[in-house]
This record gives structure tokens, C-alpha cells and sequence, in this order.
């Protein structure tokens, strides 16, 4: 195989970089048969360049922290809606008191009471705490469902392109420059 020159070099990086950025189900020997290089070649620019935490920053991202968030406010639901209520009895009902005995000895016994009869102290809504953890998880999570990361816009550009390129390939090369471009004032 011939040595590439630096402009084709670095177009094959940069084709590299965006398509392992892109997607974390593929691994290195994958990409460099797309791109054309060897793995050795690809590993080499991996390190290089830091593209292993670019690519843990951009798709270790949205889909895990969805899942993540959404598995936390159920469980806080959950536990918030299956929990003990406890009533906020006194604590002088809840003591045994002594009482004499017609034969003069000693009896220690508990008052009657129905503890439905007091406020509810700890029940099936959330406390001030929970209800702000709630309220904090709902932001994140719409927050996270709103946004759209670079792996997104990589994802998205890279469809369009096999898309786009049995239809005109000329315009698939032109769009293509420009996304990349597009992509690294992204990453930076």
C-alpha cells in the first residue's frame, strides 16, 4: 500500500475521528475497515489524539443518564408510596403508666389509643427532601431529553450522508467537507 500524503492523512483521521466518536458499538477493527487503514494505524491515532475520552463524554451521555434518572425516580416513588405511615403520636400516650392494684401492688400499663386519631408524621407523599430530589431528577431529565449532544449531530449527519450519496454523490462529498468541519468546531 502506498503512503498517504498529509492531506490525505488528515482527511483519514478526521474521517476516523467521527465515525469512532460516533458510535460506541463499534469497535476499532470496524472502523478502520470503513475508513480504509489499518487497526494498528487507528489505535495509534486513539491514543494520539484522546479520542477514547471524547468518545466517553459524547456517548456514554444521554440514553445511560435516562436510564439511570428514570430508574431513581421510580425507586424513590416506589418507596415513598409503599412506606409505613407513621402518626405523630405523643409521646406520653405511647408510655406505660403505673397503676395500683386493689391489693396494693403495682401494674405497669399502656394507654388506649387509635393512632389514626393524630396527624400523620411520615406518610405516603414526599418529605421537603424527596420532593426536591424529585423535582432536581424531572429538570435533569428534561434537560437531557431536550438537548441534542454532538454524538447526536454526528449520528444524524453521518444517516444523511448514506442517505444522500446514491442520490448524488458530488453533493454527499461537498456536504461532507462541511459537516466535518461543522463537527470539529463541535468537539473543540
Amino acid at each position: 500500500m502506498a503512503r498517504n500524503t498529509r492531506e490525505e492523512e488528515k482527511r483519514l483521521q478526521e474521517l476516523a475521528e467521527t465515525i469512532y466518536l460516533s458510535d460506541d458499538s463499534l469497535t476499532q477493527k470496524d472502523v478502520a475497515d470503513k475508513v480504509g487503514i489499518t487497526e494498528k494505524t487507528l489505535g495509534k491515532w486513539v491514543i494520539k489524539f484522546g479520542w477514547s475520552e471524547k468518545r466517553k463524554s459524547l456517548l456514554v451521555t444521554k440514553k445511560n443518564q435516562l436510564v439511570i434518572m428514570y430508574n431513581q425516580l421510580e425507586k424513590l416513588n416506589e418507596e415513598i408510596r409503599t412506606r409505613k405511615i407513621v402518626y405523630d403520636v405523643p409521646l406520653w400516650l405511647q408510655k406505660p403508666i403505673k397503676l395500683k392494684q386493689a391489693d396494693g401492688t403495682e401494674k405497669l400499663e399502656f394507654q388506649k389509643y387509635n393512632e389514626q386519631d393524630y396527624p400523620v408524621k411520615i406518610g405516603n407523599t414526599p418529605t421537603s427532601k424527596e420532593a426536591d430530589i424529585i423535582s432536581k431528577t424531572t429538570s435533569s431529565i428534561k434537560r437531557l431529553e431536550t438537548e441534542t449532544n454532538t454524538g447526536e449531530i454526528i449520528e444524524t449527519g453521518i444517516a444523511f450522508l448514506t442517505f444522500i450519496k446514491p442520490h448524488n454523490l458530488e453533493f454527499a462529498k461537498q456536504f461532507s467537507g462541511y459537516f466535518d468541519s461543522f463537527i470539529q468546531t463541535k468537539i473543540k
